[in-house]
């Protein structure tokens, strides 16, 4: 009966060490998952120094406000930066830093600085977007998220797409988020959605560069019509000498296409008599020599061109022909 009673008792006494046991594993798995969830924060957090403490000295929102209103991007990007170190989440100074970070990208040469501005501008916009809080402007942030990513370059087209659609759907877009769709949808190849945002944009500016860079994407999209009503435009405009000269060599490759050599020549002459030293005007110059069955001055053009730019692959390949 004793032994009975002694095993009973350790059995009992057992109970509660096993429930503390049972306890401390417990608390030692959500430990470890709070320690695992700490460590992919830190992992994909990427924010950079800004945010690493929480120390910084938080600016009253109206200095903020002024600052921005005054154009002082710098300052702005001070007093948020700060102020994030001790509110992390807080959807206005992510908001404000993202947008001081983009507009002091604008102003810098490309570079190691200028990549970091932009990386810092879409971390915070990002995360201003990701809060689920309400935002200063919703619609503008996507906006300036957009152009983020476009000044990022075409790998990042896609995302600049998505936010900008958006920022229209929500009610904004600035004067040019028509301009910057149609050029961010035209460098992913989508042309036809191209002219849609290229309407809208020369219904507010007919701009030559933006008449030509229209005209590319309805000639893409085969209404060359179209596109040389653009580009006549461009011509008769004639500020911007580059775009002048690309829109006649655009005029030219459809007068070929149509069998307008004459046509395309008049084009090709016009575009060298405003600059001699145009190394595609001489090419384009040698083709119509060698369709007038002019190999002597069809060679002598290509030479020129070559000449005037070493690398020009065209004239390099058709000085190798034999004509």
């Amino acid at each position: 009966m004793r032994k009975s009673g002694a095993s009973k008792y350790r059995r009992g006494a057992q109970r509660p060490q096993q429930r503390r046991r049972k306890r401390i594993a417990t608390v030692l798995a959500m430990l470890s998952v709070l320690a695992l969830a700490a460590g992919l924060y830190f992992t994909f957090d990427i924010s950079g120094p800004f945010e690493a403490g929480s120390t910084g000295k938080i600016a009253s929102k109206d200095a903020i406000l002024k600052a921005w209103t005054s154009g002082d991007k710098a300052a702005v990007l001070d007093l948020t930066r700060s102020s994030i170190e001790s509110k992390p989440l807080d959807p206005f100074y992510l908001t404000y830093r993202g947008f001081a970070a983009f507009y002091s990208a604008s102003e810098k040469p490309e570079g190691e600085e200028k990549t970091a501005l932009l990386d810092e501008s879409v971390l915070s916009l990002r995360k201003a977007l990701a809060s689920g809080k309400a935002l200063p402007a919703k619609a503008q942030t996507e906006y300036v998220l957009g152009k983020t990513y476009y000044a990022k370059g075409e790998p990042w087209y896609d995302l600049a797409v998505s936010y900008m659609e958006s920022s229209l759907a929500d009610g904004y877009g600035g004067s040019d988020g028509d301009e910057y769709l149609a050029a961010l949808y035209a460098g992913l190849g989508r042309h036809a959605d191209a002219v849609g945002h290229y309407e809208k944009a020369l219904s507010r500016s007919r701009a030559e560069l933006l008449l030509l860079a229209a005209a590319k994407s309805y000639i893409a999209t085969g209404d060359k019509a179209k596109a040389k009503t653009l580009l006549d435009e461009a011509v008769a405009s004639g500020k911007d000498a580059t775009a002048l000269q690309q829109a006649r060599f655009l005029l030219g490759g459809l007068a070929e296409e149509s069998g307008d050599f004459s046509g395309a020549e008049a084009q090709y002459q016009a575009a060298l008599d405003a600059d001699p030293e145009s190394a595609e005007a001489w090419y384009r110059m040698g083709l119509m020599y060698q369709y007038k069955n002019d190999p002597v001055r069809a060679r002598a053009a290509w030479r020129k061109a070559a000449m005037l730019d070493p690398t020009h692959s065209g004239a390099r390949q058709k000085l190798g022909e034999k004509l």
